[in-house]
């Protein structure tokens, strides 16, 4: 998908959101009387900050990532919101803030497709679940402060989990759409990053001479400065190095020092 068209889909689900938003806090300021019309309103902006300043709907979206993830059988590598991750190595506070990234590694070798494709999935499985439940509560439970504040909230996670499922290439990275459509088909700079974790993992229990050949050099082609491809490279030059082809070893070590270079 083209990142224009996928940036005038995801601006219309954002003003159907606004708009749904509008109509039901409008409808219960004009049932509600006297001072509950001012607590209604404060609930309304709290709902809208949560999600403007302190991205809710983001927080669910990389929770669902996290929890399919765990579920899947995948190591939970680092969890970033913002302009904080945390994982391996503690809470840290970054110097960009970042949308949203939940990096994983694999526990085994065995269905790894599949396993990341869940984890992929997750984020907008559990917005798309949070929003539809709290907005089914919503209607069928008699009114209250709180469910008004988490249907709200349910209703601003739909525009996120819905844009993810498109597949598209953005400045800041690969949707969740595009990353299941690589994993399905084996393509692109997903599938490198897939074998970058299957030789990672295979080299735990073996030397670097004994991985697969075709696991680091029969991949797809992909841009040379992607951080994936560099790591492949290493880990190519590492295995050239344990079976000893030094001349093969001392081109990709070039050639990555040249990638390094220009980025």
């Amino acid at each position: 998908m083209r990142r224009g068209t996928y940036t005038l889909i995801g601006a219309a689900l954002f003003v159907c959101a606004a708009a749904g938003w509008g109509t039901m806090l409008g409808l219960e300021i004009a049932a509600a009387s006297g001072l509950s019309r001012l607590f209604t309103a404060l609930i309304g902006a709290g709902a809208l900050c949560a999600v403007l300043l302190l991205r809710f709907d983001l927080m669910i979206h990389e929770l669902g990532h996290l929890l399919f993830g765990i579920l899947a059988g995948l190591r939970v590598r680092r969890v970033s919101v913002g302009w904080v991750s945390f994982g391996q190595g503690g809470i840290r506070f970054g110097r960009r803030s970042v949308a949203g990234e939940t990096q994983f590694t694999l526990r085994k070798a065995s269905g790894a497709h599949a396993r990341l494709a869940a984890a992929a999935a997750g984020g907008s499985v559990l917005g798309l679940v949070f929003g539809g439940v709290m907005l089914v509560l919503y209607v069928l439970l008699p009114a209250h402060p709180a469910l008004s504040l988490f249907a709200q909230l349910g209703l601003w996670c739909l525009p996120l989990a819905l844009s993810e499922l498109m597949p598209a290439e953005l400045p800041a990275g690969k949707t969740d759409g595009l990353v299941l459509k690589e994993l399905a088909a084996r393509t692109g700079e997903t599938e490198v990053s897939v074998r970058v974790m299957l030789a990672q993992l295979l080299l735990q229990s073996r030397s670097a001479a004994r991985l697969p050949r075709e696991l680091l050099f029969e991949v797809p082609v992909v841009r040379e400065d992607s951080p994936a491809f560099c790591e492949l490279l290493a880990l190519q030059a590492e295995y050239l190095h344990a079976c000893g082809d030094e001349a093969g070893e001392a081109a990709v070590r070039a050639r990555l020092a040249a990638i390094r270079e220009d980025v």
